[in-house]
């Protein structure tokens, strides 16, 4: 068992005492009067983090994280605290908080994977003053996957990072790799495809975009239950509140894959958006890979 979790485990059973002893009272056998400053700072912290659930379920973003600063400024490394603090912060459009937010969940605890993946995800976004960089984000995501194997959006969305980042046969192991643990991922079959058209293998490139197609195709889970890597959207009448409904962000080519031409198209149709938008975006490449 790690540091981090003895620490965890340490702290909830003491939380979970505290409480306990403010429930029933609290008394002392000793004569010794009980530290009621104590409990009375453990159970402001749950509260603090049941208002702060509530006003996220509630769409109140800000209110969400002016309880959970109050929590975390009770106990610092709370992970829950820190994880929904950045996601909220990612919401409201404050990325440089939610990078910290997020970096100090991964100080708390190096080996939590959802905090690798949300740094992945802040920069390998590639809108308008965000910290686009792919280097990085592979660097996140790469982590992410060592930390638990069994998730697949990890290792596409390396997949993506390493393509943009000029990184092709890096990048297409990863995508072939998410394929074999989940067929119906559109988009790694899409941007297999992708890398063999761009070195010139028309044969596999035409596989992969019958894959791709084919995946697109695939019917829909019973009771509306997607499973990763599906690309219909579930109808909701709210917008989906942190961590959000996709936690590994929105993928830089999942809409040009969803746009896939259907057969018998020429992969040179299918595939020379993507192409165009790799370009531009390894324009954006920071030369400094370590953005740190």
């Amino acid at each position: 068992m790690t540091h981090h979790s003895d620490s965890r485990m340490i702290r909830g059973a003491m939380s979970g005492l505290l409480i306990l002893a403010a429930a029933c009272g609290g008394g002392d056998s000793s004569g010794v009067a009980p530290d009621r400053s104590g409990r009375a700072e453990v159970l402001r912290f749950w509260d603090l983090i049941n208002e702060a659930t509530r006003h996220r379920t509630d769409g109140d973003l800000q209110g969400a994280v002016t309880d959970y600063l109050a929590a975390l400024a009770i106990d610092p490394d709370h992970e829950d605290a820190l994880y929904y603090l950045g996601q909220c912060y990612v919401t409201l459009g404050r990325r440089s908080d939610a990078r910290e937010a997020f970096e100090r969940l991964i100080r708390v605890n190096p080996e939590s994977s959802r905090g690798q993946v949300a740094l992945g995800v802040i920069h390998a976004t590639p809108d308008e003053g965000a910290p686009f960089n792919p280097h990085l984000a592979a660097s996140y995501f790469a982590r992410a996957h060592e930390i638990n194997a069994e998730e697949t959006g990890p290792m596409l969305r390396l997949g993506e990072v390493l393509m943009v980042a000029g990184r092709d046969d890096e990048a297409r192991g990863w995508f072939e790799a998410t394929l074999r643990s989940n067929p119906r991922s559109v988009e790694a079959a899409c941007l297999a495809g992708f890398l063999h058209w761009r070195r010139g293998d028309a044969a596999a490139a035409r596989s992969y975009h019958g894959r791709a197609l084919a995946a697109g195709r695939a019917e829909a889970p019973v009771a509306g239950v997607l499973g990763e890597g599906d690309r219909r959207e579930q109808s909701t009448s709210r917008t989906p509140l942190p961590p959000l409904g996709r936690p590994m962000g929105k993928t830089i080519f999942g809409d040009l894959c969803s746009a896939l031409p259907p057969e018998p198209a020429e992969p040179d149709e299918a595939y020379a958006p993507i192409a165009a938008l790799t370009d531009r975006l390894a324009a954006l490449v920071p030369a400094d890979s370590s953005g740190r």
